[in-house]
Parts: structure tokens; sequence; C-alpha cells
């Protein structure tokens, strides 16, 4: 894991991860399990890609970043108001730990929605189609066109098609020349 190749996004994520996970252990409260399982996971997107260059995520790198740091923050914020009453009666050494947990779960909102601007705003979860593959209904570019039939020996090539007169413009155009049809001039 080569730390100093990380942006300044995936590096805060770390460090609320690490705050998420480390307050979340001690100071437990509520649902803040699910929002240790988040900053796990946040972990694993920041690095897998490191670590396993072969691995695909399933998803955009800031898209799944954005999804961890968004439940790992709501998830907190809400026990926090949950249990603001407690925490603040009792408070002790995970009461402490419990808002550190929750600062880096606001941390890891914050890194994955800066990360996931960075990529241009657009959610991409799943394995949809790629966008640099050409349509199927393209051939590919390096097959040949199919060859014309074989016609009798005498035929004569085919004569290039008549040069099109320009269109005149609007100043030119009168009543007499806006007819739609064929007709030959006078």
């Amino acid at each position: 894991m080569n730390f100093s190749s990380l942006s300044s996004n995936e590096k805060l994520a770390v460090y609320g991860s690490i705050a998420v996970i480390v307050g979340g252990l001690v100071g437990f409260y509520g649902v803040g399990l699910l929002a240790v399982l988040a900053a796990i996971a946040m972990l694993a997107i920041v690095f897998l890609p490191q670590m396993s260059p072969s691995t695909n995520l399933p998803g955009s790198k800031g898209s799944l970043m954005l999804l961890a740091g968004g439940v790992a923050a709501v998830v907190l914020v809400l026990s926090l108001l949950v249990y603001a009453g407690v925490l603040f009666a009792f408070a002790g050494v995970g009461s402490i730990l419990f808002l550190v947990a929750v600062v880096g779960g606001l941390v890891m909102g914050w890194a994955g929605w800066q990360e996931f601007q960075a990529e241009g705003g657009k959610f991409q979860l799943g394995s949809g189609p790629a966008a640099s593959s050409p349509p199927p209904s393209s051939p590919p570019p390096s097959t040949p066109p199919p060859a014309a039939p074989a016609g009798p020996a005498t035929d004569v090539p085919d004569a290039p098609p008549p040069a099109a007169a320009p269109p005149p413009s609007g100043a030119d155009m009168t009543d007499a020349d806006s007819d739609e049809d064929d007709r030959p001039r006078v």
C-alpha cells in the first residue's frame, strides 16, 4: 500500500475511516457497527485498486466512496441525535471516541462527495455497458465492404452522378421559382 500515491480525497477518506473504526468500536452507540462496516468498505475501495490492479470495482470509485461515506455519516449522525442525552450525561472516554467516530463519518462523507464530483457527478454502479465500446450495430472498421456481384463482360462503368445546381437564395426566389414540380422554367 503506497499511501503517498493517494489523492487528497482518498487520504481524507482513509483518515475518516480510521476515526470511525477506532471511535466506533470503543465508543459503541446504537447502530455504530454499520458505520464501522462502511468504514471498512471505504478502506477496501481506496486500497483495493493498489493492492490488486487486475480487480475491477463494481462501479466508479467516486460513486462507491460516496455510498460508503454517506452510509457512515448518516448512521453516525442519527446515532448522535438518538443518544445525545446519554452521551453528554455520562461523558467519558467512550463518549469522546464516539464523537471522534461521528466526525470521522462526516469526513468520510465529505471525501466521498468530493471524489464523486471530481469524476463528473454521475452515479455509476454495477456493470453497465462501457462508454468506450462501439455500438453493436456498427461493423468493425477492419471489415472490408462486400464484393459486388460479377456482371457480363460488356459492362459499362457507371457514369458519375450529375452535379446538382445550388439552391437559389431567398432573395432570388420569386413565386414562380417556388413551385416544387420539375417543369422547365421559361
